[in-house]
Formats: C-alpha cells, sequence, structure tokens
C-alpha cells in the first residue's frame, strides 16, 4: 500500500484483516417490509396531538380570550410585604446548577423591593463573573418573580460589588454543604 492509498480511505466498506476478508463478511440488511414505523412515530405524532390540541383550545375570539379569568388559586397578596414574602418562596425555588443549594439561601440574592403598585425590583449577584449561568439566571430569576400572582412587573439588576463570598450563605446553606 502507498502512502497515497494509506490516506484514503475507502469507508464504503470493512477493512481487510488477516482472519477476515471484504468478501466473507456482510453488511446487515434492514427489511422494508419488517419495519414497523408507527412504533418509532408513536411518541411525535402524540407530541403533535397534544399541540394540534392546544392550538384549538386557543383559538378563540379576542374578545373572550380578554374576558376569560386566569386559573389561578392563590390569593393576591393584601399588601407590598406579603407579596415580597411570597416573592421570596419563589426565589428558594430557583437552584444553582452546580450546587445543590437554593440561590436565596446561597445569598445570591442582596434586595427584593416591591413598590406600592407591585412592581418588583431584584438585586442579584452570582458566585462568580465567569459562572455558566451568568446569562441566563437573572432572565430566569425575572420570569419566577413574574409568575408570582400579583407582581405587575420585574426587573433584574445583576451586580458585582459587593462580591459574592461564603459568608453570605444562610446557616441552612451551609448545613447543607456541610460547612457547619
Amino acid at each position: 500500500m502507498t502512502n497515497r492509498e494509506r490516506d484514503i480511505l475507502d469507508l464504503s466498506r470493512p477493512a481487510e484483516t488477516d482472519n477476515q476478508t471484504a468478501e466473507t463478511s456482510e453488511r446487515p440488511v434492514v427489511d422494508p417490509d419488517a419495519y414497523d414505523q408507527t412504533r418509532d412515530s408513536y411518541f411525535l405524532n402524540r407530541f403533535m396531538e397534544k399541540n394540534t390540541e392546544e392550538e384549538a383550545a386557543d383559538t378563540g375570539s379576542d374578545d373572550e380570550a380578554d374576558t376569560a379569568p386566569l386559573v389561578d388559586d392563590r390569593p393576591m397578596p393584601e399588601n407590598a410585604d406579603a407579596l415580597k414574602r411570597t416573592i421570596v418562596e419563589a426565589l428558594r425555588e430557583i437552584y444553582d446548577p452546580e450546587i445543590p443549594v437554593n440561590i436565596y439561601e446561597m445569598g445570591l440574592i442582596y434586595e427584593v423591593n416591591v413598590a406600592g403598585d407591585f412592581s418588583v425590583d431584584i438585586v442579584m449577584t452570582l458566585t462568580t463573573p465567569h459562572c455558566p449561568v451568568a446569562e441566563t439566571m437573572p432572565g430566569e430569576v425575572e420570569m419566577k418573580v413574574k409568575s408570582v400572582k400579583g407582581v405587575k412587573d420585574c426587573g433584574v439588576q445583576l451586580v458585582w460589588e459587593p462580591a459574592w463570598d461564603m459568608s453570605l450563605m444562610s446557616d441552612e446553606a451551609r448545613l447543607e454543604l456541610g460547612l457547619l
């Protein structure tokens, strides 16, 4: 075999070895009549049916959509303090992807400010500017806070001063990480 032949590989047939030649090896063949396409397409079809059902449910008139009540069993907050407590509970559901502790107990949330009109401003940080979720975590916090019943609007400010350190962690977080 020359160098040029060695550099150009023919991948259409198996390589020949001393024990086996290309003529003796057989490639598997799929019998198209025995192939059950319904089995492989089941999940895709179920997904498509679900999306079609959701689209059909969404195709009401615009007037109906504006007047239809949202299904939400949570009570409206009585005041800004009650809303703040609910927001903190929602923030406790967001976990740091690398550390099994929620971002509130980690000390990543510096401030939760609720205005009289129930608009919310969050001041937060991350463990490091090089955190892998630096681009997505503020958006996740904003979406989570906006999902709290009674929140009019939410803004999230990501700050780096003061820098986060382990002293900002709650005792629960330290216990969870075995630091107490």
